[in-house]
Formats: structure tokens, sequence, C-alpha cells
């Protein structure tokens, strides 16, 4: 029995066809054509295709590769330990699928040149993931505190180094503090327990710098789990769909970070996770040849794959549960038409330390809080007023406390 075809296709592709009669191919469109013919022509082991990161235009993909190349030593030493080839070590690994998943979905950076943050955040998730034998567990930490509040970068480029002293001395919380915006944005927009309620490293260092060998990428990959790492891209690159990457053409795009999370003997590749989202190569991750390393005659400066490559070497637990909780009375008002002014709320803390600031907020233009107006650790009242209301309606309205939602529900008659 033939698959039913949808009696619309016809005129979609006839539409497609004026379409491009009319207003010609997209711009991409001959540049993936010309790629395609290169890849045969060279016999690469890969493949390039139509994704998001093609369609945007040339500026804003060239701001996807946001790394600053400056190697400063007294970050951190290069690890010694493991230099030659491990006894032990398999064939192949993938961090992936390891007794367990080990690494967090990939992310998006958008058009922010935050391929730094994500890295190192990415490294830290793997990290505690590992520290806290919680495979499968969906850890998101805050990529925008690195951005806004960390001073290793920006969305014009950062440093994995700094960001990695940034994770080591201060820590990430998690994504919720600060939800990812794609800009520079303020630290002041992120939560109150920015600083404390935090997941950190006790460590990090080099596994290797300006010359990187396989047989050490691998070592510590299964010593330590997925690590930060860096590569040239060019412009190819951005068509990247399956196979095993090797730089058949275009022009150099600049410096780009990426999670090293596997690698495979047969394939004589690595696996990395990048932050493109997961609609651009294999649901966001690619394979990268061995001989990517180094200068070769397809490429004479290489991908410079793994060069500053890091390693987290420990990690502090998880922020324990807070020892202070907050009870809220009452929880519930119902106002009259006319509104008023002077209703109060009592917050009141069960222990003098350990508590975690609040800071009321109403949730409709109606109800307008007097106090308190900034932050708040321990008890506290907040007072409120709330304005007329000419909808001939009940409206409802709510005002976060210390974690506790209030409802206010005001009467039209």
């Amino acid at each position: 029995m033939k698959p039913s075809r949808s009696p619309f296709a016809p005129v979609a592709g006839l539409l497609a066809a004026l379409a491009i009669l009319f207003f010609g191919l997209p711009a991409f469109a001959d540049e993936l054509a010309d790629l395609q013919a290169a890849i045969k022509a060279r016999g690469a082991r890969w493949q390039a295709g139509d994704n998001p990161i093609v369609r945007l235009p040339q500026e804003k993909r060239k701001a996807l590769v946001g790394l600053i190349k400056k190697h400063e030593p007294e970050e951190a030493e290069p690890l010694t330990a493991a230099a030659e080839p491990l006894t032990a070590l398999p064939p192949a690994l993938d961090w992936r699928n390891n007794n367990g998943n080990w690494v967090t979905p990939v992310r998006n950076q958008g058009t922010c040149g935050s391929c730094w943050a994500f890295a190192t955040a990415g490294a830290l998730e793997s990290y505690q993931l590992r520290l806290k034998n919680t495979p499968g567990v969906d850890l998101n930490l805050a990529e925008q505190v690195l951005v806004s509040c960390s001073g290793a970068g920006s969305c014009s480029g950062g440093y994995i180094g700094a960001a990695s002293n940034y994770i080591r001395d201060t820590g990430l919380p998690l994504e919720s503090c600060y939800p990812y915006t794609a800009t520079n944005g303020s630290c002041s927009n992120a939560c109150s327990t920015v600083f404390s309620a935090t997941y950190d490293i006790d460590s990090w260092a080099y596994v290797c710098t300006t010359s990187p060998t396989v047989s050490a990428l691998k070592n510590a990959l299964y010593t330590y789990g997925p690590l930060v790492t860096t590569m040239d891209v060019y412009s190819d690159f951005y068509y990247y769909k399956s196979g095993v990457y090797h730089y058949t053409s275009g022009s150099y795009q600049g410096g780009h970070a990426i999670l090293l999370v596997g690698y495979d003997d047969t394939q004589q590749a690595f696996l990395a996770k990048n932050s493109w989202g997961t609609g651009w190569g294999l649901n966001g991750y690619f394979w990268i040849g061995y001989d990517q390393l180094a200068p070769n005659s397809a490429t004479p400066r290489g991908c410079e794959f793994g060069y500053y490559t890091i390693a987290y070497q420990g990690a502090n637990p998880a922020p324990p549960s807070p020892s202070c909780t907050y009870s809220v009375s009452p929880t519930g008002f119902t106002v009259p038409r006319l509104g008023g002014s002077g209703y109060k709320i009592t917050v009141t803390a069960s222990a003098t330390s350990g508590c975690s600031s609040w800071k009321p907020s109403a949730s409709v233009s109606w109800i307008t809080i007097s106090s308190p107006t900034e932050y708040v650790t321990g008890s506290g009242t907040v007072v409120f007023s709330v304005a007329p209301n000419f909808t001939r309606k009940v409206r409802v309205g709510t005002i976060s406390v210390a974690g506790t939602t209030v409802t206010v529900t005001q009467k039209f008659k």
C-alpha cells in the first residue's frame, strides 16, 4: 500500500519553485552546495546540511564563536598525571552512556558570544552529577551569571580560565536565579542568593595548553570526566550535520569553547557537546577527527582542537537545605470595591540565622507594596494598598512573599 500524500503537497512544491524563480535561492544554499561538492571531492567523512545556524546572517554566525584566546599561567598549572596511555583505557568512551548519563542537555547560547560560559558551566554540571552520583539529572546552572557577574567575559567573548576561577571561588547558582537572556545583562537582576546558594569546584588545571595530544585528552577524559576544551572554527563548521568533521573549506571565524565528552578509536575521533541548540549537528553534538589537533596539509593552522583543555578536579557539596523557614499570615485577603491602604502580611522566621533574603512583589498593577521595598532577611511585615475596582467584575491578584503566594480578591459591588 502506498503512503498517503497530502493534497497540498503539489501546491507547496509549486510555491517553493515559484519562490526560487522570482527570489532566487537563499544565500546559504549556494554555500551549502559548494561545500557538499568539496566534501565529496576530498573524500571527507562528514556531511553538511541546512540548520538554524547557517540561516543566520554572516555577522550573527560569527558572533557565536566567543572564545578569547589567552594563556595565563598563573590561573592553573597543567596536569602532569596520566601523560602516557593508561593500560585500562577503553577503545571508546561516551559520558552520556557510561554506566549512566553524566552530561546535561544541550543548551543554546543564542546570538551571544558566550560559548566560554556554556562550556565551563556544562563541565561544572557534569562534575556535580558525578560527585553526587546522580546520572540523568538535568542540573541546569546559570550561564547568565558568568556573563553578567563574573568579569570573565561578555557577549563579545570571554576567557575559560577566568570563568573557571569564578566557578572555583564563587560558584554558580541554578538557572532560575538568573535565566539566560543572551545579552550582557546586569548582575543586579540576579536573585538574592546569587553568591551563596551555588555549586562550585575545589580546583581546576590544564590537561594541556598549546600542544595537545590524543593520549593526553583521552586519559584526562577517562580520569576526570567531561572537559572544557577549545577549537578554531572555520565557516564550513556551521554546516556540520553528521559524521567525523575535518576542515574542508572556508575562512577562519574565531575561537570556540565546547565540552569534550567522549572519543572513539574506531572512528579516530573525539565527541563534543556544542551550545548552538539541538537543531545543529547531531542533536547539538559533533565528532571531530583526531588529526584536527595540529596543523596539517588541509588546514595549515589546524583546527587547534584540544588547546587549553581544562579538568575540574574537586567540588563542594550542593547548597544545604536552609535551616531557617518562613511562615506567612494571612495567605488571602478579600477587599471592598473601593480598595484601601494599610493591609498587612506578617512574615515570621523560624530561626535567627541562616535565613535567605526575601522581597515582596505584586502580580498586578492595582496592588501597590509600600513596605518593604528592599530585600529583608528574617521576620518582617508587608504593607500594601489596593486601588478601587471599576471593572464591574471580581478581580484577583497575588503577592509573592518569602516563598508564599498571598491571594488578594477584590469585589466589584
